[in-house]
């Protein structure tokens, strides 16, 4: 059973979520040739000012 962990910003909403959680189940489950029902997706969602790129927090980036 494949495990997917997605981090992302949070503030998307449920719908965009659950958007994205079946169409990456879908492509997990073609690509593999497995079930959906094998595939697990975890989300942990992180505020901007808790990720960095180049030394600068997103919160801080224009």
């Amino acid at each position: 059973m494949p495990i997917v962990r997605v981090e992302m910003f949070e503030g998307r909403t449920d719908a965009e979520k659950q958007a994205m959680v079946r169409a990456v189940t879908a492509a997990m489950a073609s690509s593999l040739k497995i079930d959906q029902e094998d595939v697990d997706i975890i989300i942990q969602e992180i505020k901007r000012k808790d990720w960095a790129t180049g030394g600068v927090t997103w919160d801080q980036q224009s």
